[in-house]
C-alpha cells in the first residue's frame, strides 16, 4: 500500500477532514472542515460537504487532511 492508498483509505466516505493550504489555489479554503459523502470520477478527487454547506463540491484528496476523533 502506497501513501496514496493510505491517504483514501482515511478519508473514506462520511469521515472528517481538514482543508490543508497547498498555495494560493486553496487560500478561501485553508482550514475548513466538513466530511467525505462520495468519490467523483477520478481517483484523486472527493466529493465533500464543507461544514455549513448544503452542497457537495469536488476536492483533490491531496487539498484534504484527514481529523481524528478526539472523543474521550
Amino acid at each position: 500500500m502506497d501513501e496514496n492508498d493510505a491517504l483514501l483509505a482515511d478519508l473514506a466516505v462520511g469521515s472528517r477532514f481538514r482543508v490543508k493550504s497547498l498555495g494560493k489555489h486553496s487560500r478561501r479554503l485553508h482550514g475548513r472542515t466538513g466530511r467525505v459523502v462520495g468519490f467523483a470520477h477520478t481517483k484523486n478527487a472527493l466529493r465533500v460537504i464543507l461544514d455549513g454547506q448544503k452542497s457537495p463540491q469536488t476536492l483533490h484528496r491531496s487539498y484534504l487532511e484527514p481529523l481524528t476523533d478526539t472523543a474521550p
